[in-house]
């Protein structure tokens, strides 16, 4: 199948790559279909690009490459992929990520839940290079 979007122009993409939110994502509960493009130029990050409008995709990574733990939350799940939404500034330093919000996708069911965890010590706003000072 084919999609447009502003960023990425014109892509193909096969159905059964295809993720589905129920619920949507925060502040965008109308957008249920997306896909994740890798775009080698933009690694470590990939993104999360809507399939109902071309202008809608997120900037997302996967946790462990800022915190090895954090997938520990996740681990009684099976076959999930878990995902932070990224804030890209022009300026690196001002770059985050929402520790509090992952993305949980069932590799099975091909489903994605925008989970909201309670633990007030996961930042909204975590500096993805922080991880240099680790």
């Amino acid at each position: 199948m084919k999609h447009t979007n502003r960023q990425f122009g014109e892509f193909e993409y096969d159905e059964k790559h295809v993720v589905e939110f129920p619920r949507g994502i925060i502040g965008f509960e109308s957008y249920r279909k997306f896909v994740i493009v890798h775009d080698g130029e933009t690694e470590p990050f990939r993104w999360l690009i809507s399939l109902e409008g071309e202008d809608l995709s997120f900037p997302i990574i996967e946790p462990t490459y800022l915190l090895p733990y954090y997938k520990s939350k996740f681990e009684k799940e099976d076959e999930v992929s878990v995902f932070l939404i990224a804030s890209l500034s022009p300026k690196a330093e001002e770059s985050t990520v929402n520790l509090r919000s992952p993305l949980v996708i069932s590799e099975k069911t091909r489903t994605g839940e925008q989970v909201v965890l309670s633990d007030d010590s996961l930042s909204m706003r975590y500096p993805i290079l922080s991880r240099h000072k680790n």
